[in-house]
């Protein structure tokens, strides 16, 4: 239904009549300033500039008259500059409940503008006024709370890499002393050494994790190298080896020597070495892990395989989720294969699981092939 007709002054001696969409086509102007001059009073507004101020809501005016137009054209489901405006607003220190306020502000002037016409809004105008902006709030703080969960978890990421990298000197400075330690009392074949050095290792892992973690949430492009896969594997198998001789574990690599491929070495080796330690925690002691590597179907693929026994039933996808264990007795922080996978996936590859009941699991990497030619990078690392 089309609204009743109405008479307003729009300047000097010039009258005219029309609808909702008409009236605020003719008082647009006084509309916003109106609202400016309501909004200006709030305690977020003050000391804004009147450009900071207004932002999108002109636009957001201008979608509304459009969609007041006496059609039936439905208007689009969602308002670009309300999205826009919930994003500026964020940046400008407002609160959710500030920003809601504004669009309620926006109604009420609406109406104080139409009231001050004599014109009586039809149901059909209330309601796309009504919906418009329900619409906007919804898409401006669907904006909003977006962006400010990026901005908590950018903060939060930047604060892990801060720690962890400031692990790194005296992480340094007490494998130093290790490698010291270890000359003088090798002779006397202490277990004690060797458990300082899985604890130093197994520190340095969740320093490197951590860093990989907050590097990936930040954003942070992989640096691609060309990696030797041979050598970049037998260097991990060195790095399991004391690891894996405690627990009387066979550790086996299997790869080509011609095998390459492009990648970021510290990523890349955080994704392998929890899933090669993973296996070593998780198998039977005296069983065999098997780190297989080869090309296959235009991809680089990398397979752990190891003797945990099996997983329950439906629960592969689930060891992908942060502060999710394998073992009963909740060791760990759960993190390892979600960074992981995180890593991989940086690379533009999959890393799956494939459960073998009675046996173990296979732990898969798909990586593209290598590009054209570039540097190798020594030892598989930078």
């Amino acid at each position: 239904m089309i609204g009743v007709r109405f008479a307003y002054t729009c300047g000097v001696g010039e009258r005219t009549s029309g609808t909702l969409h008409d009236l605020l086509r003719a008082k647009r102007a006084e509309l916003i300033a109106s609202w400016s001059g309501k909004v200006r009073a709030t305690a977020a507004s003050t000391g804004l500039l009147q450009v900071e101020l207004l932002d999108q809501v002109p636009a957001f005016v201008d979608e509304l008259i459009v969609a007041l137009y006496p059609t039936d054209i439905p208007p689009p489901p969602t308002s670009d500059s309300a999205e826009e405006h919930g994003a500026q607003r964020l940046r400008l220190g407002f609160d959710v409940a500030e920003v809601v306020r504004e669009y309620g502000l926006l109604h009420g002037c609406i109406l104080q503008l139409a009231e001050e016409a004599g014109l009586i809004v039809s149901a059909r105008d209330q309601a796309v006024v009504a919906n418009w902006l329900n619409s906007g709030i919804a898409d401006a703080l669907s904006r909003y709370v977006k962006q400010r969960d990026l901005e908590l978890e950018r903060a939060s990421a930047e604060h892990l890499a801060f720690v962890a990298h400031e692990l790194r000197s005296p992480m340094t400075t007490a494998r130093l002393a290790f490698h010291r330690l270890r000359r003088r009392e090798l002779a006397a074949g202490g277990s004690t050494v060797d458990l300082l050095e899985r604890s130093l290792r197994r520190t340095g892992e969740m320093i490197e994790g951590a860093l990989t973690h907050s590097s990936l949430n930040l954003g942070i492009v992989p640096k691609l190298e060309r990696v030797q896969v041979a050598a970049f594997l037998h260097d991990i198998e060195n790095d399991a080896g004391i690891e894996a001789e405690a627990r009387r574990i066979t550790l086996v690599v299997s790869v080509p020597e011609d095998l390459i491929l492009d990648a970021d070495p510290r990523l890349l080796r955080s994704a392998l070495s929890n899933l090669v330690f993973n296996a070593l925690k998780f198998s039977r002691d005296g069983s065999t892990v098997t780190i297989d590597a080869r090309s296959a179907e235009g991809r680089v693929v990398i397979q752990v395989a190891d003797a945990c026994g099996g997983l329950p039933l439906g629960k592969t996808e689930e060891l992908f989720k942060p502060f999710v264990q394998r073992d009963e007795d909740r060791s760990g922080y759960g993190l390892g294969l979600a960074i992981a996978r995180q890593a991989v996936e940086a690379h533009k590859g999959t890393l799956t699981v494939h459960d073998v009941p009675g046996t173990g699991c296979v732990f898969s990497i798909a990586l593209p092939p290598a590009g054209p030619s570039q540097p190798i990078a020594p030892g598989g690392s930078s």
